[in-house]
């Protein structure tokens, strides 16, 4: 007999309702603190996206929102309405920070998160950005790797996937260390607001 799958349902003869999960909004890994975003986190998510927006925006395709005036206002909507959404379980936005030995939660490095899911099918779509003076320590790829264990362990998820554009070989490096498969490249799927087509390789991992 197969087991049923504790997500399926909240209580026996009601209808999933994801709002109900009781979810950990934190993850520690090695070396790394992920966590929900709370009010009061736009100064420092501000402070890492203004130092990575030359990054950021060579790939607006994927990055729409660094196009936008970067201020501390906007950073601070952005914690606010994830924190937000996380109570509602409609997307995991995620914050990472370095962590010492100690245990100690140092500088946010970036930001990771799990989006546009689809709870009655168990797929979700993951994502990530570094901050410029933390790229090239492999801290994203141990963050995505968290957030595929999660997916799988706390969601119930049945299929992870993500985007990488073509010429952004650092992103795609990134899912494939974290365990996800390149299962094709779709040619001309996104255009920049310039007009400049671009083609995006598609990343999954199943179970």
């Amino acid at each position: 007999m197969a087991r049923e799958n504790p997500h399926e349902r909240t209580h026996m003869n009601e209808p999933f309702n994801p709002i109900l999960l009781d979810l950990p909004d934190h993850i520690d890994t090695e070396r790394l603190h992920l966590r929900a975003p709370r009010p009061g986190d736009g100064a420092t998510v501000h402070a890492s996206v203004l130092e990575t927006l030359e990054d950021l925006r060579r790939f607006p395709a994927s990055m729409e929102w660094s196009l936008k005036e970067q201020t501390v206002a906007t950073a601070e909507d952005y914690c606010r309405r994830g924190a937000a959404d996380w109570l509602l379980r409609q997307d995991f936005p995620w914050l990472v920070f370095e962590r010492g030995a100690d245990g100690r939660i140092g500088r946010h490095v970036g930001n990771c998160g799990i989006h546009r899911f689809d709870w009655k099918r168990r797929v979700f779509e993951i994502g990530w950005w570094c901050r410029r003076s933390a790229q090239g320590r492999g801290y994203i790829s141990e963050a995505a790797r968290a957030l595929v264990h999660y997916s799988f362990t706390q969601l119930g998820a049945r299929r992870v996937w993500c985007y990488g554009d073509e010429l952004n070989q650092k992103s795609w490096r990134v899912a494939e260390r974290a365990g996800l498969q390149h299962e094709g490249t779709l040619k001309s799927d996104r255009a920049d607001p310039d007009g400049t087509r671009r083609d995006m390789r598609v990343y999954a991992i199943t179970r």
